[in-house]
């Protein structure tokens, strides 16, 4: 009988003591070291903040100055029961507390309203005296038309640093607001943040303080498809190797993005002979298609020009090379120029004119078909004869694709 009085006894002092255990919602809370010194020197940078949760809560973490400034760390933020541990390096929304004794606040505060709080000391002394900043960051053009016409291709990012930091540049779109999926009114918006790399060969090397470079083609360069049309914002972020961050953003325009492809239809070019004397001129005649979504840029001469000499160039009617235009190529195979002979593709009736800061352009449209003719007086004697006169679609200073490379090559014999 005593034995079982004494298992009750014990029984009811251990129930005693686990009801008096669970009211208490916080227990353990600490922060250790009570001093920190974060300047990144590996010395003392961060205290570790522990703390035991005995039940479901919303915790608050937070520190107060001697002048009354709160600052917190973790605020209101739902946290299940269980040990927690979490390194505090002094920044707060990436600014460095200020050198100076704080008094921490570790707050458990449960559904029901009940509120549990531990406080301690901590000092902040010899903290990074300068945070990070970005004292500069500009960029053109404003609108951007990532299709490789060569107008408004690319954007030239110019950002500056005070001191050294690591630098994040990013494109998201306007609409996504910083969020990483997209708002409920639009599902389907792409919200992904891509990311720009610095210009390579810049002076200054990543993280660096000073000028920094960055030059971005929306991937079209490496035949991506450029992010969708609509405004964008680049968003640069400097970081520090205390955690200090500094943001600056700005609104850039996307439109008429896309990689511009197009083809000689079938591969077929005609000449008119394939023989003709000197004196003479070759014709020809073939189909260009851009079977693209975006319009290809062309620059004359315009279909049906003759070129009256075999030592002429597109030079020569006053059409040089032009980064981004496309045009038809005839060349053969003793030729002294790549494709002396250029085209535009197609004539007044198949482009549609853009005009840009007074200047008109020319484009042939998305899925659009033009006929290709022109002509070459043959003045001189090839070296090689019969000689292979051949044809080529030409991306000028972005390429020639190999199936618009040395298109359909016929023989063609030059007679005195």
């Amino acid at each position: 009988m005593r034995l079982f009085v004494r298992i009750f006894l014990l029984l009811a002092a251990a129930l005693s003591v686990s009801s008096c255990g669970s009211r208490e919602v916080l227990s353990q809370a600490s922060m250790s070291p009570a001093t920190i010194s974060p300047n990144a020197d590996g010395v003392a940078d961060v205290t570790q903040v522990h703390y035991v949760l005995n039940r479901n809560a919303s915790v608050s973490v937070y520190f107060d100055s001697s002048a009354g400034e709160r600052h917190y760390f973790r605020k209101e933020q739902a946290r299940a029961a269980g040990v927690y541990d979490v390194l505090f390096g002094g920044v707060i929304d990436g600014q460095l507390l200020p050198d100076g004794p704080y008094t921490w606040t570790i707050e458990a505060l449960e559904p029901s309203g009940n509120r549990q709080a531990t406080q301690g000391g901590l000092a902040v002394d010899g903290g990074e005296a300068t945070a990070p900043k970005i004292t500069l960051m500009t960029f053109l053009p404003k609108e951007f038309t990532p299709n490789q016409d060569g107008i408004a291709d690319r954007v030239k990012i110019n950002i500056v640093l005070n001191r050294p930091a690591t630098l994040f540049v990013t494109l998201q779109n306007l609409l996504c607001n910083g969020a990483s999926t997209p708002p409920r009114n639009n599902p389907t918006l792409d919200c992904a943040s891509f990311p720009l790399s610095e210009a390579e060969g810049a002076a200054r090397q990543p993280g660096e303080a000073g000028l920094h470079l960055f030059d971005y083609d929306a991937g079209v360069d490496l035949g991506a498809d450029p992010p969708p049309d609509g405004q964008y914002v680049i968003a640069a972020r400097a970081e520090d190797a205390v955690g200090q961050l500094d943001l600056v953003t700005d609104t850039l325009t996307i439109k008429a993005g896309g990689v511009p492809r197009a083809e000689i239809v079938d591969g077929a070019v005609q000449y008119s002979a394939r023989s003709l004397v000197l004196g003479q001129t070759l014709y020809f005649t073939l189909t260009v298609e851009n079977y693209s979504s975006v319009p290809i840029r062309t620059s004359g001469p315009l279909p049906g020009y003759v070129y009256t000499n075999t030592d002429q160039t597109y030079n020569w009617p006053g059409y040089a090379e032009e980064s981004g235009a496309w045009r038809v190529g005839i060349g053969f195979e003793t030729m002294k120029t790549n494709y002396p002979f250029r085209w535009a593709v197609g004539g007044s009736a198949d482009l549609v004119v853009t005009e840009m800061d007074g200047q008109p352009y020319y484009y042939l449209p998305p899925n659009a078909r033009a006929v290709i003719t022109g002509g070459m007086t043959i003045t001189d004697l090839p070296q090689r004869n019969p000689v292979n006169f051949f044809a080529a679609l030409i991306h000028e200073d972005v390429e020639i694709a190999p199936i618009n490379q040395n298109v359909d090559p016929q023989p063609v014999l030059i007679l005195k």
